[in-house]
């Protein structure tokens, strides 16, 4: 028989759904005659806070902000540096004869399959990729989609790909420019080349809790107390809306909300769907982690520009697969819990571990917002789309390409009603025949309303690593 785990997570389905508010039904359920009991509620399922992105990561990488509108933008600068590729292959011509090459769409246009933005420019200098030499920029076709460079070779040599006795530029090859290198004697002005500018958008979306509370189910004193010495079963149902509104919202961040189908509704994208538009992602075999996945990380985060420090929000499975590599390689337990964003005790207490390589430090810690198990109590058998995955996030602050003042890389973005307290992000109020705003039914009712929405800055320098099942 081979290794298994026989009985896993079990407490599926979760928490009791009262269309109708609570009771005095509920009692019924607890079986209040037992004579000898303990007065506190054990955690069945151990600490219910399962969503702490705030915490883990810190206040250095993740900030609550406000907006005043529903819609929110931030901007920011693409590469300084143009490249394209060529799209077909061509002859190389004569030594020192100029070749024409055609750019691929949409690689090779900062407007992608729009093909009107293209990097070059009239007599820049360019580079292969493939063997390093250098050809002017002697004319450029702008045809949308296609546009076609001549090259001439600034030495004695034929416009061609890989080694010196190649006869053609292959498809695909790389053109690289950092402007003009060889403007000679009196030159003249230049043509303009800046970085494009983006415009990244996205809108709050509203979060709704409530918890009904009827006359006599509120004047019922248990046995059980719920909390700083209340004994009776609403103060338990407000304190469980609590956790699961906090939860909500950190779900909405970092997993989104789509709304395109349902009207009167905005949705917001959420910080993972947003690193799968625009960030990397690096994939392994499910359960067979090696060191060179760790090195197609360190690649990625070296080529986007990312900071020293990365932390991994991980599904369990994917955190069994990484200490199964790292243990096996430091059997003496040489794993570093010392943190460049943390102190070595607070990386311990948020239960990062630290390794190191290629210049990057990576810290761990599983994330239970990923698991079906730890949040809901069921093993999934028709496929979790969470299974082996993990988060990859810069730690620290990026700069502004404007004033270089520092930005987090992520923000919980709480629009603001002005009619609301600022700074209460979360909102709470209560009406009922005991409550400040009165009502004629006997019962009372608690509600909590958030409007929120994410933004992820540089989304580039985060990365998705998932493991595949093979």
């Amino acid at each position: 028989m081979p290794a298994t785990i026989v009985r896993g997570a079990t407490g599926q389905p979760g928490p009791v759904a009262y269309p109708s508010g609570i009771t005095t039904a509920i009692f019924n359920d607890l079986n209040f005659v037992i004579p000898d009991y303990i007065p506190g509620l054990i955690a069945k399922y151990g600490n219910s806070q399962y969503m702490m992105v705030n915490e883990l990561l810190g206040g250095s990488v993740v900030e609550q902000v406000n907006t005043t509108t529903n819609t929110y933008s931030h901007f920011e600068k693409g590469r300084p540096f143009g490249s394209g590729l060529v799209a077909t292959q061509v002859n190389a011509g004569a030594v020192g004869a100029p070749v024409s090459v055609t750019l691929k769409s949409p690689e090779s246009y900062n407007n992608g399959a729009t093909g009107t933005q293209s990097p070059f420019l009239l007599n820049q200098t360019v580079k292969f990729r493939s063997n390093g030499l250098k050809f002017k920029v002697t004319n450029i076709t702008r045809t949308t989609g296609a546009f076609v460079l001549e090259l001439t070779p600034n030495g004695a040599y034929t416009v061609h790909s890989g080694s010196s006795s190649s006869t053609v530029v292959l498809a695909g090859e790389g053109l690289e420019t950092f402007g003009n290198q060889l403007a000679g004697e009196a030159s003249d002005s230049q043509g303009t080349q800046q970085a494009k500018l983006y415009r990244l958008d996205n809108t709050a979306t509203v979060a709704r809790a409530s918890v009904k509370s009827t006359d006599l189910a509120s004047m019922n004193k248990t046995q059980i107390d719920f909390g700083n010495g209340n004994f009776y079963e609403p103060y338990l149902a407000v304190k469980e809306m609590n956790v699961q509104m906090m939860a909500s919202v950190e779900d909405i961040v970092m997993e989104g909300v789509p709304s395109s189908n349902i009207s009167g509704t905005n949705g917001t994208t959420g910080v993972i769907p947003d690193v799968q538009a625009r960030g990397s992602e690096v994939d392994y075999i499910a359960q067979q982690f090696t060191v060179a996945d760790f090195q197609n990380m360190t690649n990625v985060f070296d080529a986007n520009g990312g900071p020293r420090e990365y932390h991994g929000l991980q599904a369990l499975t994917q955190r069994q697969d990484i200490n199964n590599l790292l243990f096996g390689i430091y059997r003496n337990g040489a794993i570093s819990y010392a943190s460049v964003g943390f102190s070595q005790e607070a990386a311990t207490s948020y239960g990062f571990r630290g390794f190191s390589t290629d210049t990057f430090d990576f810290h761990f810690h599983r994330y239970k917002g990923m698991s079906a198990e730890a949040l809901f109590g069921y093993v999934p058998t028709q496929g979790d789309y969470r299974a082996y995955f993990g988060l990859f996030v810069p730690q620290g602050m990026t700069q502004d390409a404007k004033d270089d003042a520092t930005r987090p890389y992520l923000q919980f973005v709480y629009q603001q009603n002005p009619d609301i307290p600022s700074g209460q992000r979360i909102y709470s109020w209560s009406l009922g025949y005991t409550q400040p705003t009165k009502t004629t039914e006997a019962s009372n009712k608690y509600e909590q309303i958030a409007y929120v929405g994410s933004r992820v800055t540089a989304a580039e320098q985060f990365c998705i690593l998932k493991g595949i099942q093979s």
